[in-house]
């Protein structure tokens, strides 16, 4: 048997984020200056933590490695792993620690218009927590960093687990600092727009134009339809700055309008169908878990797009940040009306 199907016998291993999400959701267009009403709902949350959940929830073997207080946040997240049957297991818990939390307000209409977010126990996962885990962490069939991580442990990652691909979220533009002089180790990247202009250097507009055509991926001689020259540009620029730093694939996410993908050998933008949304927070995570969950098991590049989009579009019309019907055969049929 070789090497890659060997690993591939094995769970994924998400490293990352595991909190409470405070959403906010106003009745009313959002007043930055003033109180706006609304309601207030509380949902177990964390980068790392969703894409986990995500992909548990499609049918792929994952544990978590995070970091648990002794508060009662914590406590309810534990509770809330337990119940859906995910491995946290090789987690650190902490005395006398409490929780992360991700507080986020969201506009009438479900657009998310400011958050914040306290995840200072993360920092404490240390290189020699994962070195106690090694032989855990080494049996992966990919393993996925979010950059809630301190730089410390996101350097040691990619240099200790050599033997599979590594996969990084960097959450926001300020957390991808902390890889950017390492970012090529990362054999895949997920970035938002604004993370892949932090990380590159290269100013990435927002995006101008929405394509109308088909749901479908879009050769190179084609892109000019779906965004602008400008932005075309940039992210040519920005997917061949990645590839020549190292890594293998790189998905720059636009948001509504779709999703830039780059690797040595292939280029093209996948457009993406809008839904209304709900609740935008957890749609990228859920898009994240759809790449890997479609990579683990065998999907080209260009298959990978259409299932990883249908998981964010789920995902951004429930409240929650992972939505509680996910699951494959949904999936699928949203694949098959995505293509309708």
């Amino acid at each position: 048997m070789n090497e890659e199907k060997r690993n591939n016998m094995y769970p994924v291993t998400v490293i990352g984020a595991a909190n409470m999400d405070i959403s906010g959701f106003s009745s009313r267009p959002v007043n930055m200056a003033d109180s706006n009403p609304g309601h207030v709902e509380y949902y177990p949350g964390g980068v790392g933590r969703n894409i986990a959940e995500n992909l548990l929830r499609i049918g792929a073997d994952v544990r978590l490695v995070s970091v648990f207080g002794d508060d009662p946040s914590a406590q309810r997240l534990i509770d809330h792993s337990k119940s859906i049957g995910l491995d946290i297991g090789g987690s650190v818990f902490l005395s006398g620690a409490s929780s992360s939390v991700y507080i986020a307000l969201m506009d009438s209409n479900g657009e998310m218009r400011l958050a914040l977010s306290d995840m200072s126990i993360l920092e404490r996962l240390s290189p020699r927590d994962l070195e106690e885990r090694a032989d855990l962490i080494a049996k992966s069939s990919a393993i996925l960093a979010d950059a809630g991580l301190s730089g410390e442990t996101l350097d040691f990652i990619p240099r200790r687990f050599t033997g599979s691909p590594i996969y990084l979220d960097p959450v926001s533009s300020r957390k991808a600092e902390k890889v950017r002089s390492f970012v090529g180790a990362f054999h895949t990247l997920k970035l938002s727009r604004m993370e892949a202009s932090t990380l590159s250097g290269i100013e990435l507009p927002p995006p101008e134009a929405i394509s109308r055509q088909a749901i479908k991926p879009c050769d190179k001689m084609e892109f000019s339809g779906a965004v602008s020259k400008t932005l075309r540009k940039g992210l040519e620029a920005a997917g061949a700055h990645f590839i020549r730093q190292g890594s293998k694939r790189v998905f720059i996410t636009l948001g509504k309008t779709g999703v830039y993908f780059r690797s040595p050998a292939d280029e093209f933008f996948y457009p993406i169908r809008q839904a209304t949304p709900v609740n935008t927070t957890g749609g990228g995570d859920a898009f994240m878990a759809g790449i890997i969950y479609g990579t683990v098991h065998g999907m080209e590049d260009r298959e990978l797009l259409p299932f990883a989009a249908a998981m964010g579009a789920i995902t951004v019309q429930s409240k929650m940040t992972v939505s509680p019907e996910m699951n494959l055969e949904l999936v699928q049929q949203r694949i098959r009306a995505q293509s309708e």
